[in-house]
């Protein structure tokens, strides 16, 4: 296969920005560069509840930098492109923002609020500080954050005719109260250029009176019912009712809430089929459209007693991406619909059913798609710097906005208070952070933390005491080894992966290199089918934990970002290093690996690991004949020894290894005997559990049931399909064959063989 080739040029002007002052290289995607002032971002931002009277502000305003101004400017710098960044190409501008500086926005907008009528301005998205002006006075106190949406009532603010709107945004990313997630002041690695000023649409909304102001809507697909709970601003009475309409029925509220039997048959939201149900809420002069979907998930054991995920009362392998939905073009703003559908259709056709959205919070057009196109969703709470005691507070209050704001979303089955200790204080405001997020939202799972500092238990098999409550869902490992591990299975929290692979490309000329962040590699070319291989052995590895109970993975990355050159997608879209079908099938025997381990089974070992036998292994470090691997061939010169065979570095890394023979040559070929009767049921798999340094062939009577490549620390379960295991398999005598080769480092070897098989 030929070696990858793309724009390498841009891509390497992003990664080596010469100051954190300079804005990102102007490399756009191929929906950035048809961005115009009059076609970015006319959507309706808002799809679960939609009403038609709106106008949408989106497009060139003024804009303004000061330092230390006592006001808003006189003289205005030129335009910039609203929703987009002043630091991102999109908007016009492309200038960082530095933290002593407010970025000022103006525009003119019209108004004719009738009797009855109340007008509304909503901002998807401003960071960090913003302050509202409308006609020369602040609307309200400055709104703070920078990640969800917020809106004012200027119906008291406005004239009839053209109104000035004036916003001043100051953003000092890092080192403050609020969440900043993966913007830095000095862009590298996992860190990015920052985001400031508004990033998201800007419209206006005429609303009656009273009118609908929120809702909940809670599946529950047990009892076939949906709940719709009403939040009613401007009534004259404590509750005013709505009238909610559901595939043709109408339930009237009480006391604000609805309970709406769902018609027999209806259909459950699943990745494999999105099924979403419209419904429509009246409230006396207002009427809004939204939507919902049917769905459960939950944390409970197995038929084998293992926690794992329950989606649809169904075991479940959930099998993502970390999504970072950053852009060369627009940074934390995706280009458009038609971009973000990309990367959403782009994971599907790759076999991947989740992503973990990572540190940040999307459009709500994002969920939108992610709703109906369907696509399971782990939503990361952004992180931020300073004091972690002091933004306690802060930050606990952003983690409600979040999921009051995001709870309607049906494709989103999981909250991540922190992400690995980033902005993560002491064991007891950990403790309480998790704990209420769980009781406040118990229709999802709760991942915590991810990674890290995990005060809960769970992580390298601690707990805390017996009828203390130990608080999360799941517990969450963060390894970009060669072959990631798992922690160790309880009865408390599921055993997550949450963070792995990591496997780079980046971008020598024109050619792909196996140089990766977190991962290692040589930095020699290698072509695409070479780091695609490394990425399918990485995902069967995967499978073996799959089966022996890990309830989901992350892999590391969704796309390239900058200088962290690890991603499935280059940064600007434009290139899928891998093909979407390689991974669509070893992502299927992931899950089916993980369905074997939900079974009800049972285990039969026909060859012990660490056999203490004696007898139980013959071996040679000089090169045999032919057909050694074979069941006929002569071994009788060869030595015998019990199970086990390493060096003395391996020894003392590794005490779990025990007395293992010696062994410091280059190679080493072994052959064992084992009696095979068939168990009863149906062959499930068979398992070779392996400790292996470095590479290792295993035969079974002369066929090659198992190869791989480097090495790993404990014993690993590889799975033997069941149709090659009988193919190699016969009633009586067999002979395993192994021959290992050794490079540089520590060496062993030991394997066990055992067959699942069903109950």
């Amino acid at each position: 296969m030929k070696k990858l080739v793309f724009a390498a040029a841009a891509v390497a002007a992003l990664a080596c920005a010469a100051s954190y002052k300079q804005a990102p290289a102007p490399v756009k995607t191929p929906w950035g560069e048809k961005v115009t002032p009059e076609n970015a971002w006319r959507e309706y931002p808002r799809p679960q509840m939609v009403r038609q009277n709106w106008t949408n502000l989106n497009g060139l305003w003024q804009y303004a930098v000061t330092k230390d101004a006592p006001g808003c400017p006189a003289k205005w710098d030129g335009e910039i492109l609203v929703p987009f960044v002043i630091e991102s190409s999109l908007s016009g501008v492309g200038r960082i923002l530095e933290k002593e500086e407010t970025l000022w926005y103006k525009r003119s907008f019209d108004a004719d609020v009738k009797p009855g009528e109340r007008l509304l301005l909503h901002f998807e998205q401003a960071d960090f500080r913003a302050m509202v002006y409308v006609n020369g006075r602040e609307l309200c106190v400055p709104h703070e954050g920078g990640q969800m949406p917020f809106s004012y009532d200027v119906t008291d603010f406005v004239k009839k005719g053209a109104n000035e709107l004036v916003v001043a945004v100051w953003d000092p990313t890092q080192d403050f109260l609020g969440s900043s997630g993966k913007q830095a002041f000095k862009p590298s690695g996992c860190f990015y250029t920052r985001s400031s000023g508004i990033g998201g649409t800007v419209w206006l909304e005429t609303v009656p009176a009273e009118h609908i102001a929120n809702y909940k809507v809670t599946p529950d697909i047990d009892a076939g019912t949906v709940r719709f709970e009403f939040d009613v601003a401007g009534g004259k009475f404590a509750k005013t009712e709505v009238d909610v309409t559901v595939a043709g029925k109408t339930t009237t509220t009480k006391d604000g809430v609805a309970v709406v039997k769902m018609p027999a048959g209806f259909k459950l939201w699943s990745p494999e089929s999105p099924a979403l149900y419209d419904f429509t809420a009246v409230c006396g002069a207002d009427k809004v459209t939204g939507y919902f979907g049917m769905r459960k998930i939950k944390v409970k054991k197995d038929a084998n007693g293992v926690l794992r995920i329950f989606f649809n009362n169904k075991p479940r392998f959930l099998i993502g991406t970390l999504d970072q939905g950053w852009w060369p073009d627009g940074l934390l703003t995706p280009p458009s619909d038609e971009a973000m559908a990309y990367d959403i259709k782009k994971l599907k056709e790759m076999g991947y059913d989740m992503m973990r959205k990572h540190i940040k919070v999307e459009p709500r057009r994002y969920y939108y798609l992610c709703d109906k196109l369907g696509i399971m969703v782990m939503q990361d709470m952004p992180s931020g710097a300073g004091d972690r005691t002091k933004r306690y507070g802060f930050y606990r209050r952003e983690l409600k906005e979040m999921i009051d704001h995001l709870y309607n979303v049906p494709s989103i089955v999981s909250w991540i208070p922190y992400n690995e200790s980033w902005g993560q204080p002491g064991e007891f405001l950990t403790h309480a952070t998790l704990v209420w997020t769980q009781k406040y939202d118990p229709s999802r799972i709760v991942d915590g933390p991810s990674g890290w500092n995990d005060y809960e238990g769970g992580n390298k098999g601690r707990h805390k005491p017996a009828g203390e409550e130990e608080a999360a869902d799941l517990v969450d490992r963060h390894d970009y080894g060669r072959r990631p591990g798992m922690w160790p299975l309880n009865d408390r929290r599921a055993s997550f992966l949450g963070e792995f692979g990591g496997i780079g490309c980046r971008v020598d000329g024109h050619l792909w290199t196996d140089k990766a962040w977190g991962y290692g590699g040589t930095g020699k070319d290698v072509d695409r089918k070479a780091v695609q291989d490394k990425f399918v052995s990485l995902m069967d590895h995967v499978a073996n934990l799959a089966l022996r109970g890990l309830a989901g993975s992350v892999y590391t990355q969704t796309t390239d970002v900058e200088g962290e050159i690890n991603g499935l997608i280059t940064y600007d879209r434009k290139v899928v290093k891998f093909d979407e079908k390689a991974l669509a099938e070893v992502h299927e025997r992931v899950r089916k690996a993980a369905e074997f381990g939900a079974m009800p089974r049972e285990t039969t070992v026909f060859a012990k690991r660490l056999d203490p036998d004696v007898n139980a292994w013959a071996w040679t470090t000089v090169a045999p004949s032919a057909g050694w691997e074979k069941p006929g061939f002569d071994d009788a010169a060869w030595a015998r020894s019990a199970g086990g065979f390493g060096s003395a570095f391996i020894l003392k890394d590794h005490p779990h290894a025990k007395g293992a023979t010696k062994w410091e040559t280059p190679e080493i070929w072994l052959r064992r005997h084992f009696t095979y009767s068939a168990p009863k049921g149906k062959i499930l798999q068979a398992v070779v559990e392996m400790f292996h340094d470095e590479d290792a062939e295993v035969y079974l009577n002369g066929e090659l049931i198992l190869s791989v490549k480097g090495y790993n620390t404990n014993w690993t379960p590889f799975t033997v399909p069941a149709d090659k295991f009988a193919a190699a398999v016969k009633e009586g005598d067999n002979v395993i064959a192994v021959k290992v080769i050794q490079t540089v480092g520590g060496q062993f070897i030991d394997l066990g063989l055992s067959v699942d098989t069903t109950k």
